[in-house]
């Protein structure tokens, strides 16, 4: 459902990562959000659906990534207002947000080779 392999969807999706960021950062006055960096955003191929995969580079707990994500998601109908403003794209009817983990599991990996003794 999820699968970029259109370009179209693929501009849309840059397009849509820009204004996400602007709005997180300069509209949303939230001091829960915290300072988060959107990793990915991934459009379905009806445009109804934007998954937006946040990380933050100061949480070092799942828990408190999750805990900005809880700011964000109550703001979407905000965040859809600005984005059909600005975008003009109307389909636009959910956007989720999720915590990507990556960041996390790649610290975590690097630690354990750091540990590892010769």
């Amino acid at each position: 459902m999820f699968v970029q392999k259109n370009y179209r969807i693929q501009r849309i999706a840059k397009i849509l990562y820009k204004e996400i960021t602007k709005i997180i950062l300069y509209k949303l006055n939230n001091p829960n959000i915290g300072i988060i960096t959107i990793s990915k955003v991934l459009i379905s191929n009806d445009l109804h659906y934007v998954k937006v995969f946040i990380t933050s580079l100061n949480k070092n707990n799942i828990n408190q990534i999750n805990f900005s994500i809880k700011p964000l998601t109550q703001a979407t109908n905000y965040i859809k207002y600005h984005i059909n403003k600005h975008v003009l794209l109307k389909k636009v009817r959910h956007i989720i947000f999720l915590s990507d983990n990556t960041l996390l599991k790649s610290i975590k990996v690097i630690n354990l080779i750091n540990n590892i003794k010769y």
